[in-house]
């Protein structure tokens, strides 16, 4: 139990926390050139150019505050590395933001769903070290690949998606 939801919470502050808009969200990032990046404590990855595919929850305290926070990471307006896509998102770009509003917690299921798809490459490790499953970041060369594996997924997955898109020149 965390501290807003405790009973010694004013009501207020459990007002506040139940306005929170939660979910799953997923970034989509460019990488122009290869970058040889030191990721916490998982290990030091060497990312090709290209697309990737990040799939994170919202489900805190903060709820979608956190994919604002990643922004910012990204733009170099925060040079905080709190989790794993902060280490990706400093030297890439993010070009695209799919939120998912839900109470139910699909992160991995919908990480999982990803790994199945042929045409992407998981990054072993990434982003899943509070979860059993293989990776929650994904690679692919070609954007457009990219970009068909995750509305392929949200269309199996998604009953509700605000679709987000940063208004960013694509990198041929």
């Amino acid at each position: 139990m965390n501290r807003l939801n405790s009973p010694l919470s004013s009501p207020l502050q459990r007002q506040a926390q139940s306005n929170v808009t939660r979910g799953v969200y997923v970034l989509v990032l460019s990488l122009v050139r290869a970058k040889r990046v030191t990721v916490g404590q998982l290990r030091t990855i060497q990312f090709a150019p290209g697309f990737y595919a990040y799939v994170g929850s919202a489900m805190g305290s903060g709820g979608f505050k956190r994919v604002a926070r990643h922004v910012d990471v990204s733009t170099g307006r925060n040079k905080t590395h709190k989790w794993h896509i902060d280490y990706l998102s400093a030297v890439a770009q993010i070009i695209g933001i799919s939120k998912i509003v839900t109470s139910d917690r699909i992160e991995c299921e919908m990480a999982r769903d990803l790994a199945l798809n042929p045409v992407l490459t998981g990054v072993t490790g990434f982003g899943s070290s509070d979860c059993r499953c293989p990776t929650h970041l994904f690679y692919s060369r070609h954007l457009p690949d990219l970009e068909n594996a995750i509305q392929k997924l949200l269309n199996n997955q998604c009953r509700e998606t605000i679709r987000l898109s940063a208004g960013v020149e694509r990198s041929r």
